[in-house]
């Protein structure tokens, strides 16, 4: 039988047969369990299934965009991300929403305050004439159209108003009328308008 001899860091073996082994340091203890070293296992919490998301796109399920929402993690991941619906609610992103919102907060106001100066300037100026033909009864011929009120408004005060938003009460004769226009959700003017012979 031939011998030869192998030393590894554990033992040394001649042949066949392990030679005892010499007292080698251990580093660290490792609770074995029948020469094998256990794997210890600490129960740890449910991973959270949930994401919180902000959106970027209105989603008449979700919110509105810029809305902070939480929705499953695999709708995040398989939806919301790759459509470019939603992003992870970082504190940049967060920060990024609120700053967006308070722009568009002021520029509402902002919109605001100026058909508020117009309401305002309208009723100072108080009357716009309107020039038509009138026949021999008193009765104009055809009608003052908005957009006819618009052109006067905007040849004396260099603001053009919309037609659409122009409320213009039936007019058939010569004289003042009440009109109404909506500058603003929130805000509508109230100026005359003076029908003359033309």
């Amino acid at each position: 039988m031939s011998s030869f001899t192998v030393s590894t860091g554990f033992a040394t073996y001649t042949g066949f047969r392990a030679a005892p082994q010499k007292a080698v340091a251990k580093a660290a203890a490792v609770p074995r369990v029948g020469g094998r070293a256990s794997l210890v296992v600490q129960a740890n919490k449910r991973v959270a299934k949930k994401a919180s998301v902000v959106l970027t796109q209105a989603d008449p399920n979700l919110g509105a965009a810029g809305d902070l929402v939480e929705v499953s993690l695999g709708f995040f991941r398989n939806h919301l991300e790759p459509m470019g619906k939603a992003k992870k609610a970082t504190a940049e992103i967060l920060a990024e929403v609120e700053a967006q919102a308070a722009s568009e907060v002021a520029a509402k106001a902002a919109e605001s305050a100026g058909a508020k100066a117009i309401a305002t300037a309208l009723k100072t100026i108080g009357k716009f004439v309107v020039k038509k033909t009138v026949g021999e009864d008193g009765k104009i011929f055809g009608s003052v159209t908005a957009a006819e009120v618009a052109d006067a408004v905007e040849q004396q005060t260099g603001k053009a108003l919309d037609k659409k938003a122009i409320d213009v009460p039936e007019i058939s004769e010569v004289g003042v009328y009440d009109v109404t226009v909506k500058l603003h959700p929130e805000v509508v003017g109230e100026f005359k308008v003076d029908v003359q012979k033309a």
